[in-house]
């Protein structure tokens, strides 16, 4: 057990702004017999965590108070809840019935752990597997110095494992994957377009599409963005929608059209844009805007003959794919800042303002 009895962490106790997020002291949590503790060196701050703080996920997962009324096996938002789906650090303690892991190993959280015995799983798709429980949802997640979860919620690393990327990359690094291999099921020369780009999920979509021999075009409303995006891998970077951004996208891939097509931002005009710049059989993969309806017409599924796929997490196969890729160094995806954990509320504001932010900000536990 660490010597400490107690630690720092940021807690939700009611929704609202920043300034909801409160840096106190909590006990260092308990180890049960199947549990590892690990001291968290680095976690980072997501788009999500800004939603569930503001209380946005009260719409598709369910009051905070009880009523359970979003995704179908998913809790509802509990409070008082300690945010930070990622979490990388060091094990130091384990309970009697770990074999996996042992104090002084390095480890990342598993952003999307899954129930063998769901019925999901057994259908091959754990992603979607209920009965679990999510870090920064409906567990406790990395906005602590320490954090204590069952040995089969970490993935083990090298000693010399960049943990900064193990926090910045893994949640959306992983999802992108699904996306990327799975959902869209990109190949070599393909070309995709990916709407708000410059989030931690855009820029895992873009070094993965890249690493499949794909390539990219990205859209940002941020005009400072476009050089930062063009270094990423973008070969096109499109500063808007409509005729002007489609006309720019069909000169790009010689009038076909792209492949596939990515929405993160949930606006109707960028992802009406997605579905205007799809080539024949082409693939739209709608990820933001949860509530929003898509403004997709019979005519486009007909005359153009579109695939629509969905996405919902990651298994733990694309989690296990995207920790041996940070580990070898194979992709790499950008910082925008490292700061204490103590300056939480900054960092939330800074990915609100989201004007120059282009990848994850991390956040360190134990900086003063």
């Amino acid at each position: 057990m660490s010597p400490n009895k107690t630690m720092k962490a940021v807690r939700l106790y009611e929704f609202g702004g920043p300034d909801k997020l409160v840096y106190e002291d909590q006990p260092v949590p308990e180890v049960g017999r199947g549990d590892v503790l690990v001291k968290v060196l680095a976690t980072s701050v997501s788009r999500w965590d800004i939603k569930y703080r503001a209380g946005e996920v009260h719409e598709f997962y369910g009051r905070a108070t009880g009523h359970h009324g979003g995704f179908h096996g998913r809790r509802a938002f509990p409070m008082p809840m300690q945010l930070g789906r990622d979490a990388a650090g060091e094990v130091v303690a384990v309970g009697d019935e770990v074999a996996t892991l042992k104090p002084g190993d390095r480890v990342l959280g598993m952003t999307n752990p899954e129930n063998p015995l769901s019925l999901a799983s057994i259908r091959g798709l754990g992603n979607l597997s209920g009965g679990v429980d999510l870090p920064g949802h409906t567990m406790f997640g990395g906005y602590a110095q320490f954090v204590c979860r069952p040995q089969s919620y970490w993935i083990k690393v090298a000693p010399d494992f960049d943990l900064d990327q193990g926090a910045a990359a893994m949640w959306p690094g992983a999802t992108a994957h699904r996306i990327v291999a799975d959902r869209l099921k990109l190949r070599i020369n393909d070309t995709i377009l990916i709407t708000g780009a410059s989030g931690g999920m855009g820029t895992a979509i873009m070094a993965l599409a890249r690493l499949a021999g794909a390539t990219v075009v990205a859209t940002t409303r941020h005009a400072a963005k476009k050089e930062r995006l063009g270094r990423e891998g973008a070969g096109l970077v499109v500063e808007s929608g409509g005729a002007e951004g489609l006309h720019a996208i069909r000169e790009f891939t010689g009038g076909e059209g792209v492949d596939a097509a990515v929405e993160l931002t949930g606006q109707s005009d960028l992802m009406r844009l997605c579905i205007d710049a799809l080539r024949m059989g082409g693939t739209f993969c709608p990820v933001g805007g949860e509530l929003r309806e898509i403004p997709l017409r019979v005519i486009d599924m007909v005359g153009k003959e579109l695939n629509v796929h969905g996405i919902r997490g990651a298994t733990r196969n694309d989690q296990r794919i995207v920790a041996e890729l940070l580990e070898k160094r194979r992709i790499a995806l950008p910082v925008h800042a490292v700061l204490p954990l103590s300056k939480a509320a900054t960092a939330h504001a800074i990915v609100e303002s989201g004007s120059e932010l282009v990848g994850r900000i991390v956040l360190h536990p134990w900086d003063a």
